[in-house]
């Protein structure tokens, strides 16, 4: 039974403030991209990894990320697109029908547990489509755009999205033909397939599987591999 895990990582990541594409900074000597393509590496139920990446980058991808992992995993690469939701349509459109399971993740979400992405695959075969949420703890404001407070939002039942985001294959190739059909555009995958009035799943998400978008995260995610190597 295959299992697929996309990577997206075609990102120009302009809030890191760096000459360098954010996925190829460095993290405990190592580029984000390779942390990330690692952890799904170590799960044994994960057949196929998709990695899409800017067109003009593959050989890069190929030469600095994927040699070192050789021979653990199957690795395809494929290119990526102008938008996040163009690349994953790319990565679907190579992958095809072929296996029933697909896990769409952000490749500067170095830290995510083998744990997570076993829960998510769990999670897609028994609901069909499944994604690792964080409950909102903080107090929401809503303002305007001067910055003056409208209202406060009540946080029940408000939770902030993770990947990996995990679908039955033909689900999500679904959802996907129907945003080119219908124009939809969205942040994440599990919002094509709700548009589609289908039930997307909540599974727990992780702290520590945090997004690198600011150099702060950056920061943040050495702190948590040096903690974990003490381990």
């Amino acid at each position: 039974m295959t299992v697929a895990a996309l990577i997206v990582a075609a990102g120009q990541g302009l809030r890191m403030g760096s000459d360098r594409r954010k996925q190829y900074l460095d993290l405990a000597g190592r580029p984000i991209l390779a942390h990330t393509v690692e952890a799904f590496c170590a799960v044994s139920e994960v057949d196929l990894i998709l990695l899409a990446v800017p067109a003009e980058e593959i050989d890069y991808c190929r030469n600095r990320i994927i040699r070192s992992l050789a021979g653990t995993k199957q690795i395809r690469l494929v290119p990526g697109g102008e938008r996040r939701q163009d690349s994953v349509r790319n990565g679907l459109a190579s992958l095809g029908a072929d296996g029933p399971i697909v896990l769409i993740h952000d490749g500067v979400r170095p830290l995510v547990r083998p744990s997570l992405i076993v829960a998510c695959i769990e999670g897609a075969r028994k609901w069909g489509a499944c994604i690792p949420a964080l409950e909102v703890t903080d107090t929401l404001k809503k303002a305007d755009g001067t910055g003056t407070i409208l209202h406060t939002v009540p946080r029940g039942g408000l939770y902030a999205a993770q990947t990996p985001q995990a679908f039955q294959t033909e689900l999500i190739l679904q959802a996907h033909r129907r945003a080119v059909q219908e124009g939809w555009q969205a942040t994440d995958d599990a919002s094509l397939v709700e548009r589609m009035g289908i039930a997307v799943h909540i599974i727990p998400g992780s702290r520590s599987n945090i997004k690198i978008t600011l150099p702060e995260d950056l920061q943040w995610a050495n702190m948590l591999l040096a903690f974990k190597a003490q381990d």
